[in-house]
């Protein structure tokens, strides 16, 4: 389970959701999180696009759908590494890189904005796990055989019914094709560095926040491709750890949205 390459004969998806609520608004990592969050999944997909690069060409081995969910849930966009790659619309972001005498020094980096960051609204999380169940059974329609769909979430707060959002992730986690069960990573993030959680493998440390159970209890167990992802990413991970973060600071989300992107890309 969970050992098929992808191929642009056998692609993979991977489905971000990001909380759109009006609470993203808050400052994090001096921006805001609705900020932060869009400017690392830009980059995420910008890397994405890379790993499906080969000499001047792309080859389609993996679509990206993007959900946003606050005001309304909207599927953002569904499309293949390729056609993300003629996405005209750029940015400058500043970037600290070494200056070759044991310093940093800033440079501008241009990057492709793929998501824009909203924060308004309520927290319809269960709705968008529908929609990615939605997507997801469609795409599992026409490619039966191939590493599973990762979902990714980003949220910095309560979805607006968790019962509702608990068994609609259930269903979601259902899905399957032959090489094994989708796969949820959960990453809350959030100011508050004392409490942070990282890929745990039970919630004894946890086990009256009500929320962290939450999240705990909907995220998948990491199969060995993503576990040595993590690794790799700087990652302790034990045996039977999920992907869930809980008080993510930006290291931490940017981590786990990379190894979550990745470990499918092998």
């Amino acid at each position: 389970m969970y050992q098929e390459l992808l191929s642009s004969a056998n692609p993979g998806l991977i489905i971000i959701m990001i909380d759109q609520s009006g609470s993203m608004s808050d400052f994090y990592a001096n921006s805001s999180k609705a900020k932060f969050a869009s400017v690392a999944v830009n980059k995420v997909i910008e890397e994405i696009i890379l790993s499906c690069s080969s000499g001047d060409g792309i080859k389609d081995r993996c679509y990206v759908a993007v959900i946003g969910y606050g005001s309304n849930v909207d599927i953002l966009f569904l499309e293949t590494a390729s056609e993300l790659a003629k996405n005209p619309n750029t940015t400058t972001v500043k970037r600290k890189i070494s200056d070759g005498a044991g310093g940093l020094i800033e440079v501008d980096e241009v990057q492709r904005v793929f998501v824009n960051p909203i924060a308004n609204g309520g927290t319809p999380m269960a709705e968008a796990f529908q929609q990615a169940s939605n997507g997801i059974e469609k795409f599992i329609t026409n490619h039966p055989n191939g590493f599973p769909p990762i979902v990714i979430n980003i949220t910095d707060g309560e979805p607006n019914n968790m019962a509702l959002a608990t068994n609609e992730a259930k269903k979601l986690a259902q899905l399957k094709t032959s090489d094994g069960n989708v796969i949820i990573l959960n990453a809350h993030i959030s100011n508050a560095s004392a409490g942070k959680i990282e890929l745990p493998s039970n919630d004894s440390a946890f086990s009256s926040n009500q929320f962290a159970k939450f999240l705990f209890d909907i995220s998948s167990v990491l199969p060995d491709p993503l576990i040595e992802s993590a690794k790799n990413t700087g990652f302790n991970v034990q045996t039977g750890a999920k992907g869930f973060v809980f008080n993510a600071d930006a290291e931490t989300l940017i981590k786990l949205l990379n190894f979550g992107s990745q470990g499918a890309l092998r």
